[in-house]
């Protein structure tokens, strides 16, 4: 009798491509129709500078050669396309509507209630944006990377955010080549986007009317985060620099902001991968998660092992689940 092989691309209905274009359709007709003018533009800004920054450091590895020998596969490339795709017409418009939905039934009156703040306290908004974000992905990101928890029905929750957050660990082809690129920072699958606190957050943000103080935060997360990804060596350089004083404020600066080294230890294989889980405030790696981690060096070997149908099917990679 023949058995089951994990090997085999998933039968689970999410699975299946027409689930995904149909999937597509909806949201972008629902966002169409219930998303306000004014966060229609603001997200078609966040949208557009962010791809032109994947554009402008995109081109800069390439050029520098950070493609070559092994280093990104065309696997890491089909990926790229599905998840920017998935995030940008699925699971981001289907938040923002989920959000706006449920405010406008529950506290219609509040719509827009907080737009004039923006004019005399923006920059404090702004900060109080970015920080509370921040603590609220890093808290999930530090709960999909700790030890499984004991408690029968976290335990579940935290199955799927390590099932949802494996794919963003895997690059690369199984020969230990792949290095981390700039395109890994959208390079997540399905139900991950709307699984974090951080972007229901934003979302009601816009809903209260901080239409531009989502827009500047998100973006300068969204920019920062590519930046953190790409294959950059600067910062290593700074910390190993001959000048004690342009190390040690390398060092301060990595205490405060995260940068390359810290992130690409996060995706390297090692103890590090549980290591340094924000991805643009590391005062909460470092005061609050205890995994700050700085270095010098590069990783000698980028990402987790790949098993099964993952090491060569995207669209497995991109929609397979295993809950258990």
């Amino acid at each position: 009798m023949k058995t089951a092989s994990n090997d085999q691309p998933s039968t689970h209905w999410l699975a299946r491509p027409f689930v995904g274009l149909a999937l597509f359709v909806v949201c972008i007709g629902l966002a169409a129709v219930f998303l306000p003018r004014q966060q229609s533009e603001y997200a078609m800004l966040f949208t557009v500078v962010s791809i032109s920054w994947f554009g402008v450091i995109v081109l800069w590895e390439w050029y520098q050669g950070r493609y070559a020998n092994g280093r990104k596969t065309s696997l890491d490339w089909q990926l790229f396309g599905i998840s920017l795709t998935w995030i940008t017409f699925v699971e981001r418009p289907l938040i923002f509507v989920a959000v706006w939905g449920l405010c406008y039934l529950l506290i219609p009156q509040h719509i827009g209630a907080w737009q004039y703040l923006q004019q005399d306290y923006f920059w404090g908004l702004l900060l109080a944006y970015v920080l509370i974000d921040e603590l609220l992905h890093g808290g999930v990101h530090f709960f999909a990377h700790t030890r499984r928890v004991k408690n029968r029905w976290l335990a579940k929750l935290q199955s799927y955010y390590k099932a949802t957050h494996r794919m963003h660990h895997l690059h690369g082809g199984t020969d230990d080549k792949g290095q981390l690129s700039a395109t890994q920072t959208i390079c997540v699958s399905w139900g991950w986007p709307s699984s974090l606190p951080n972007y229901w957050f934003g979302s009601f943000f816009t809903y209260m009317g901080l239409f531009e103080v989502w827009a500047v935060g998100a973006l300068a997360k969204s920019l920062w985060g590519i930046h953190n990804h790409a294959n950059l060596d600067y910062d290593r350089k700074l910390l190993a620099h001959p000048n004690s004083i342009v190390r040690n404020i390398m060092l301060v600066l990595c205490h405060i902001l995260v940068f390359p080294n810290q992130h690409h230890e996060h995706h390297s294989r090692s103890q590090n991968s549980a290591k340094n889980m924000q991805n643009f405030i590391a005062i909460y790696d470092w005061l609050l998660w205890k995994t700050f981690v700085v270095s010098t060096t590069r990783p000698k070997i980028y990402g987790w092992r790949q098993k099964g149908a993952e090491r060569d099917n995207a669209f497995y990679r991109f929609f397979h689940r295993d809950f258990k």
